[in-house]
């Protein structure tokens, strides 16, 4: 049995994990509650405890998810939306708590992959990309079975990738970056242009009323779907070159949304783009983990590849 924390601006899901990928149990934990990330920690080891207990069972292991996490060293770094600013060495505030139990940590989209790996459909593959689409647009790159860190732990970045020169701001400091297009409010934004193009009325308030519109069939929607799909098709037709992947998957709240109304025109879009010669080698599709648990499962799957 496994542990998955997953750290996020808003929330922290804590979760037990079988072997096969059943989630035993959870809590949730509100992290604005916490000012200091040894008092966060403090709480999440109560909760595991608490869970362990009930379960009965031994723990093999903890992984934890967070923005800008850094798996070789351990750490989160400058987290944009947590309150806990710096490097702050989670691995090792876990430690105080499990001191005879591996732990793991790794960025929330490389957590992503690596569940993928063991628990969705990325069992039995070798080499695909992750791409998680939520408030932005992260990325999480299996290379032969093992997820790719690079020198500074900051491999996959690929939400940052200039697609139009110039384009919308991007709170990286760069401007035109592929996630100002294809996430939830790089979608509404579009949405909201292509309404002031056509003389329409804008009657959205966020982006569960675009997919609410998507699916009446309102034309502007659908056609602020197409666009999105189409940059990002684009995008990933790109990063297929960089590890030549059996698979891409696409994971998170935006392509949950959704639905085929982003998935079709993303799927047209890519096949155009894609390079003749990778045609019929990269299949890009919905992520295994998709209204599962995903981020727990994606954490719990980190002291796997330790073993």
């Amino acid at each position: 049995m496994f542990c998955g924390v997953d750290i996020g601006g808003t929330n922290v899901e804590v979760g037990l994990v079988s072997e096969d990928g059943k989630l035993l149990d959870r809590e949730g934990l509100k992290t604005g509650k916490f000012y200091s990330a040894p008092d966060l920690v403090l709480a999440i080891a109560e909760s595991i405890l608490r869970m362990t207990k009930q379960s009965r069972q031994p723990l093999e292991g903890i992984g934890v998810g967070c923005p800008n996490g850094r798996g070789d060293q351990g750490v989160m770094v400058e987290a944009a939306n947590l309150p806990f600013k710096g490097i702050v060495p989670f691995v090792d505030l876990f430690k105080q708590y499990f001191p005879d139990i591996p732990v793991a940590l790794a960025n929330d989209a490389n957590a992503a992959a690596i569940g993928e790996l063991y628990y969705g459909k990325g069992q039995g593959l070798k080499d695909f990309v992750e791409i998680t689409l939520g408030t932005g647009l992260g990325s999480g790159f299996i290379v032969n079975g093992k997820a790719v860190d690079g020198a500074n732990g900051m491999a996959g970045e690929v939400g940052h990738m200039v697609m139009i020169p110039g384009g919308r701001p991007c709170g990286c400091g760069r401007s035109g970056c592929l996630e100002r297009y294809v996430t939830a409010s790089g979608i509404v934004a579009t949405y909201n242009e292509l309404c002031q193009i056509h003389h329409h009325e804008p009657e959205i308030g966020n982006y569960k009323d675009l997919c609410d519109l998507a699916g009446q069939n309102d034309p502007v929607a659908i056609e602020a779907f197409g666009q999105a799909g189409k940059m990002l098709g684009w995008g990933l037709a790109n990063i297929a070159l960089c590890t030549a992947p059996s698979h891409i998957f696409l994971y998170g709240g935006v392509a949950l949304g959704a639905g085929d109304y982003l998935l079709k025109p993303t799927l047209r879009s890519f096949d155009a783009h894609l390079l003749y010669s990778y045609r019929g080698s990269v299949r890009l599709e919905f992520s295994g983990l998709l209204g599962r648990n995903g981020a727990i499962l994606g954490a719990a799957s980190l002291p796997r590849q330790l073993r």
